[in-house]
C-alpha cells in the first residue's frame, strides 16, 4: 500500500517530459563555429607539437664567419645553376651533356620537340627526369 501510494504521489507530482530539438554547433571557427574558440584551439595545436627552434634563432646562433660561409655557398650554387641552365636551354647550349656535381648526376639531351633532363641522387638512387619543351619563333 506504501509503495502504491508513493507511485500514485510520484505520477501526480511529475510533469510531462518536454524534448526540443537538437541543434549541432560546430566548435571550429573555420567551419562556422565561435570566432572566440581560435585562441583556445591555437593553444591546444600548439601544446601537441613539438618545440622547434625558430629559423631567426638558428640564424642568431650562428657565428658572422658561419653565416657569411652559407651566403657564400649560396651564391656560389646559384651561379654553377645558372650554368647549367644556360648549357641546356640558352642561345648556345649543347644539344646534349653530362655534369656530375658531388652527389648529383646531370644529364640532357635534345629530342625533336623537347629538351629531356635528367637528375640522378647517387647516394639514394633517387632519378627524376624533367622535360622541357622547344620554344620555336
Amino acid at each position: 500500500m506504501k509503495y502504491v501510494l508513493t507511485v500514485l504521489c510520484n505520477v501526480i507530482l511529475c510533469g510531462s517530459a518536454v524534448a526540443g530539438e537538437l541543434v549541432y554547433t560546430p566548435v571550429n571557427p573555420s567551419f562556422g563555429g565561435n570566432p572566440l574558440n581560435s585562441t583556445q584551439l591555437l593553444s591546444e595545436a600548439s601544446a601537441q607539437k613539438p618545440n622547434a627552434p625558430s629559423p631567426k634563432a638558428k640564424t642568431l646562433a650562428q657565428s658572422t664567419a658561419q653565416q657569411f660561409l652559407q651566403m657564400l655557398q649560396a651564391r656560389l650554387y646559384s651561379s654553377l645553376a645558372d650554368s647549367v641552365s644556360q648549357a641546356i636551354l640558352g642561345q648556345n647550349s649543347t644539344a646534349a651533356g653530362h655534369i656530375k656535381l658531388d652527389t648529383l648526376d646531370v644529364s640532357w639531351s635534345r629530342v625533336t620537340d623537347a629538351t629531356n633532363i635528367t637528375l640522378t641522387d647517387l647516394s639514394t638512387g633517387t632519378v627524376t627526369t624533367i622535360s622541357v619543351p622547344l620554344v620555336t619563333q
